[in-house]
C-alpha cells in the first residue's frame, strides 16, 4: 500500500467538485473517486464538464492585468455549475455534520 493510500484509510466522507476545463487538474476527478472507492471511503465527486479552474468563485479573482488570461485558461466563475456544486456541499455536510444529541457538539458524540 502507498503512502498515499494509507493516508486515506479512515477518511472521513468526502464530497468534491471539479471543473472539467481545469487543465491543471486533468483526469484527478475520476483518480480521485477511483482511489477512494478502492479504499472503500464514502465519497461524492463530479466533475462539471463546462466549469474550469476557480468555478465556485463568485469573481474574478488575481490581478486585473492577468485576468484576461486567467479566461483563456478556463479559470473563473462558472455561474452555471456554481449553484449545483455548491449545493452538493450544502448537502454534504448537512448529512455529515449533524450531532447524535443536540446537546453535546459533534467533537465528542458517540
Amino acid at each position: 500500500m502507498s503512502a498515499d493510500e494509507s493516508m486515506k484509510l479512515g477518511a472521513c466522507p468526502i464530497v468534491a467538485n471539479f471543473g472539467g476545463r481545469d487543465i491543471t487538474l486533468k483526469g484527478a476527478a475520476g483518480k480521485l473517486e477511483t482511489g477512494l472507492d478502492n479504499l472503500g471511503i464514502e465519497n461524492s465527486v463530479k466533475e462539471f464538464p463546462a466549469a474550469g479552474h476557480a468555478f465556485l468563485n463568485e469573481t474574478d479573482l488575481g490581478p486585473a492585468v492577468f485576468r484576461p488570461l486567467m479566461r483563456v485558461m478556463g479559470i473563473g466563475p462558472d455561474p452555471e455549475s456554481s449553484p449545483e456544486a455548491w449545493q452538493r456541499i450544502e448537502d454534504h455536510f448537512a448529512r455529515h455534520l449533524k450531532s447524535v444529541d443536540a446537546n453535546r457538539p459533534p467533537s465528542i458524540a458517540p
